[in-house]
């Protein structure tokens, strides 16, 4: 009988037409897109400025190990029906730590759209701050789940201006492919420092927390795992691809020229003299739906991480009303990331604070997630299999590497200034 179930299910994966593939766009490609918010895109520009396309190839092998760690997050969803705080109650600090880091990140990517907008209209950017915050706040808040969630799929279409900036930069291909796909590695503090800042941007806890409570809200359950694959899979891609074209457009022509850069909307405005307005705009636009996409998803995992350890109702498809707390955490979020962008808090050292906290949580998160998927108690037929030990194991050890490189860097020449 297992072995009817087996070849029918084959027998459907074999079948499986295009029309499969679009129904299967969801969570994952929503936390695709939100692994690349103004921060991110701030650490790619950085990479790109100081290293050209050095480092690259560092996308190339962090993909595999960010698919499969995403995969092993909406497992943990599918199987159990529940979220990842929930089943991480014994280990409350580091889901508190991803809460803070994520707080953080919020009030420096709002900081980041506004500068964005501001070198767009030109008005102030603090005039921004506000209306940004107060916007998402609400959407996020009082728009139904469905709603959001195709909101927040059709500004994962913004990335393409990053492609069409990388095309307006006129990089040698040539030289981008083989940067790409044979490594260059230096043993320089600039190179290992932007090595740990680009893997870190890349694998980060709060995508964890939201995959799994995503695949809940979508209730597809263990039927829907090759969905699941196929919607982690694009998004992954999709985030490094868009990585890939920031990292081309900055190295074409920010390392050419030595340009000193420090955000997102700095590197837009660099731009502008070498590759021309066009390319400004783009970027700039493209940091604004960045923020617009990542921002409710950093404060949506914020809520379901405190929500799953005091065991309150939580989840986006339920009205206000119906989990107040849950709510309150996402408006406390917003109120105090706004406070974070509009006062005088370095967002550079901000960054690279709520980074350090990522850094220090994700391999320690990676591993327990890895225990709990291969706990066949929880998980039954659906444990891991050994690909997935291997390259979730790798990427843990990885996560570690970069930790242990963050430290050697700050002990040698101190936080940033």
């Amino acid at each position: 009988m297992a072995e009817t179930e087996l070849r029918r299910r084959r027998a459907h994966e074999r079948r499986l037409r295009f029309s499969d593939v679009l129904r299967a766009i969801g969570p994952g490609v929503i936390t695709g897109g939100a692994d690349n918010d103004p921060a991110g895109i701030a650490t790619y520009s950085v990479v790109g400025t100081t290293a050209g396309y050095a480092q690259n190839w560092l996308l190339l092998l962090s993909t595999p190990m960010l698919i499969v760690v995403q995969q092993i997050s909406a497992k943990v969803g599918n199987v159990t029906k529940t979220d990842l705080a929930t089943l991480l109650r014994n280990t409350t600090p580091a889901v508190l730590l991803m809460v803070v880091a994520n707080v953080i990140t919020m009030g420096a990517d709002l900081l980041a759209m506004a500068a964005a907008l501001e070198l767009l209209t030109g008005a102030r950017l603090v005039f921004w701050v506000v209306p940004l915050a107060g916007l998402m706040a609400y959407v996020t808040i009082f728009t139904d789940y469905r709603v959001l969630s195709k909101y927040l799929l059709w500004l994962v279409a913004v990335f393409a201006t990053y492609i069409l900036a990388a095309f307006l930069a006129r990089p040698n291909w040539a030289d981008v492919l083989l940067s790409t796909l044979v490594p260059h590695v230096s043993f320089s503090p600039g190179y290992l420092l932007g090595s740990v800042a680009l893997l870190g941007t890349t694998i980060t806890p709060y995508l964890f927390f939201w995959q799994a409570s995503g695949e809940v809200e979508e209730r597809r359950g263990v039927q829907g795992m090759t969905q699941r694959n196929i919607d982690i899979t694009a998004g992954m891609i999709w985030s490094n691809v868009t990585a890939f074209f920031i990292m081309v457009s900055t190295g074409t022509v920010l390392y050419a020229h030595h340009a000193s850069i420090k955000t997102a909307a700095d590197a837009a405005r660099a731009l502008e003299p070498f590759a021309g307005r066009y390319a400004t705009d783009l970027f700039a636009v493209g940091i604004i739906g960045a923020g617009l996409l990542a921002i409710p998803v950093l404060a949506a995992s914020a809520a379901f991480g405190v929500a799953g350890l005091a065991g309150w109702r939580r989840g986006l498809g339920r009205h206000a009303q119906n989990a107040p707390q849950f709510y309150v955490v996402i408006g406390l979020s917003f109120l105090v990331a706004m406070e974070l962008a509009v006062s005088a808090i370095d967002p550079i050292k901000a960054l690279f604070y709520s980074q350090v906290l990522d850094g220090v949580i994700a391999p320690v998160l990676i591993v327990l997630m890895l225990l709990l998927t291969s706990n066949r108690k929880l998980m039954g037929d659906y444990v891991n299999r050994l690909p997935t030990k291997v390259i979730g194991w790798s990427a843990a050890a990885v996560m570690v590497i970069a930790d242990i490189a963050t430290a050697y860097e700050v002990a040698g020449h101190g936080l940033p200034t």
